[in-house]
């Protein structure tokens, strides 16, 4: 009985009405005493269990005699209750699909200070891939090619997010510490140029800087994967001038134009 009030949780009912539930269907037409005996329920909360039930048309009462008689509907009402929820979510969906570009408009607003997010992890970077997917203009970024137990691990989910982004043909520049000049690590797709950095130049540099559009991304993953992401226009015109700065004074250094 308990893994039956379990499964019947799952589908939206409460303990106690899972309980008076499966005690009606058992016991068949019964006066709410008897029901309340058999699904271990005080007879006062039974009588608010068995008007929830009646709303949801999983019982149904008749008065016989003098005596008020409760039962519940077939099992198979529990599917015409399903797929009336599956309804409500459709049309719940719909309804949100017309507020959304508002909602998005009201997040995306600019204000006196900048959104930012703090996220960790695997999944944290594959949230900040997907989200700079969806954005606009140019990628623009900063990193270092080092190999580090814990860098490995962005490695997961970055080939698809390197094959959506070459797929969109976005235009993509990257500043690159790295020693040497092998860019064979480097995946080639249309619009990506990349220009390296010698490492002794910047021999700290354990972390990536990428913006586009109005976010910036900063990357931190020497001792842990950490992400802040800060959504600001004013920010992010800084960083992109900052980084054409740099990309302007690294005009001598080998690169690679795909």
């Amino acid at each position: 009985m308990e893994e039956l009030i379990r499964e019947l949780e799952h589908f939206g009912l409460s303990e106690k009405e899972a309980s008076v539930y499966l005690a009606s269907l058992e016991l068949g037409p019964s006066p709410v005493q008897d029901v309340s005996h058999k699904a271990k329920v005080n007879r006062a909360t039974t009588y608010v269990m068995i008007e929830s039930l009646l709303n949801r048309g999983l019982m149904s009462s008749f008065v016989r005699g003098k005596k008020r008689y409760y039962a519940s509907e077939s099992p198979d009402r529990l599917r015409s209750v399903l797929r009336l929820q599956r309804r409500e979510l459709e049309q719940k969906e719909r309804e949100l699909e017309g507020v959304f570009p508002m909602l998005a408009a009201l997040y995306n607003a600019e204000g006196a200070k900048p959104q930012i997010r703090y996220l960790e992890g695997v999944e944290g970077a594959k949230t900040v891939r997907e989200l700079f997917q969806k954005l606009d203009g140019e990628i623009l970024q900063i990193l270092s090619s080092e190999s580090e137990t814990v860098a490995e691990e962005l490695e997961s989910g970055r080939e698809e997010h390197i094959r959506t982004i070459a797929g969109n043909a976005v235009p993509y520049r990257a500043l690159v510490v790295m020693d040497g000049t092998d860019f064979n690590r480097f995946p080639k797709w249309p619009n990506l140029e990349v220009r390296a950095v010698p490492r002794s130049l910047f021999p700290n540099m354990h972390a990536e800087i990428t913006v586009r559009g109005n976010t910036v991304c900063m990357y931190s993953y020497k001792s842990a994967i950490l992400a802040i992401v800060m959504t600001s226009q004013e920010i992010a015109d800084g960083i992109r001038t900052l980084f054409e700065l740099a990309w302007k004074a690294g005009e001598g250094f080998p690169s690679r134009k795909s």
